[in-house]
């Protein structure tokens, strides 16, 4: 056993690590486990005093991935995660879940605005 191995850290005032929480969404709009089948993710960092979300969309070609039509059969790996604001986030989220396309014009919309 070392000798630095028994020291006492306590002093050296060392900031807690950070917390990261994933949440992935699939085709459907429900939470999954599988980032290869999510279309949409939300990432939530918690530091000491601060916490910070960001919001990521699937992205094929320039344009924001549609399971419910034209991609329905296209493979994820075709496609990245691009970042997007809150409420393009929210719309796209909606559509996944109902499947109505006002939602999905309106994120894609949303989208461009950045």
């Amino acid at each position: 056993m070392a000798r630095w191995e028994n020291e006492d850290l306590s002093e050296l005032d060392v900031p807690d690590s950070v917390k990261m929480i994933i949440e992935l969404y699939d085709k459907v709009g429900m939470g999954c486990e599988n980032a290869k089948v999510a279309f949409a993710k939300r990432v939530t960092t918690e530091a000491e005093d601060r916490t910070s979300i960001r919001y990521y969309v699937r992205f094929s070609r320039g344009e924001l991935v549609d399971p419910h039509a034209i991609d329905y059969n296209l493979k994820t790996q075709l496609s990245d995660f691009k970042k997007v604001n809150e409420k393009s986030f929210n719309q796209y989220v909606k559509y996944l879940e109902t499947k109505n396309r006002l939602y999905f014009t309106r994120s894609r919309r949303l989208s461009q605005e950045n």
